[in-house]
């Protein structure tokens, strides 16, 4: 006779991966719908109907429209369960092993310009909602301070002992973050069709000059007298 115990861990563990999948499909079909309609263009009931699931559904697991744009930033940017930015995290604690820290800057812009070209599109739907309303104003403002404290941490840990004189990590994330911006990415590969990769050597070139300063240059050996 099975255990009753662990008959009611396997079905409570069920649930939670089929909430787990219900709160996902309901994610990826507002993402996808914010992104081609635009906020005020999406409805919840195209949300749950492109899910496969109910409106109150919609309502229950994330709370209406701000709950579903809210959802779906935090979902692209911070899903501890996503592969991609596990794998994301994984290469970033790697970068501690470079000991040049040029390279090290040009890994951790490179993780950017990554969560950028996956983020964009959802920034641009936020930026578009928040000329009227005010709770999505305040998402992206949210959503700066968040991208400023992640940078200042990031670039403690990496750069700190490598920034040029006088250059703090507090100022050096807010550099970072303005040339980092999804509206300065979004401006430069969508308006004026640069490549992923131009935006990034770019950005590097920048950074490297303003956050590490000049690099020292090898005296030439004058050879014999």
């Amino acid at each position: 006779m099975a255990d009753p115990v662990n008959r009611r861990r396997y079905r409570s563990a069920l649930r939670a991966d089929q909430a787990r999948e219900t709160r996902r499909r309901i994610l990826a079909a507002a993402e996808s719908l914010f992104v081609v309609r635009g906020y005020a263009g999406t409805t919840v009931a195209a949300v749950a109907e492109a899910a496969g699931v109910a409106p109150d559904t919609v309502y229950t697991v994330l709370g209406g429209k701000r709950g579903l744009l809210d959802g779906v930033i935090a979902h692209e940017s911070e899903d501890p369960d996503d592969p991609v930015q596990a794998d994301q995290r994984r290469r970033r604690d790697e970068l501690g092993a470079l000991p040049d820290p040029v390279e090290r800057l040009r890994g951790l812009v490179a993780l950017s310009c990554e969560t950028l070209a996956r983020t964009s599109p959802v920034h641009l739907v936020i930026r578009g909602a928040a000329d009227g309303h005010p709770f999505a104003a305040e998402l992206r403002a949210r959503m700066l301070r968040r991208r400023l404290d992640i940078q200042r941490r990031h670039l403690a840990t990496h750069l700190g002992g490598a920034l040029r004189d006088g250059l703090g990590a507090e100022e050096a994330a807010r550099r970072y973050s303005a040339l980092l911006s999804p509206e300065l990415y979004h401006l430069l590969t969508t308006e004026c069709g640069w490549t992923a990769a131009q935006y990034e050597g770019w950005v590097v070139d920048l950074l490297q000059h303003d956050l590490l300063g000049p690099r020292p240059t090898a005296r030439a050996d004058p050879g014999p007298p």
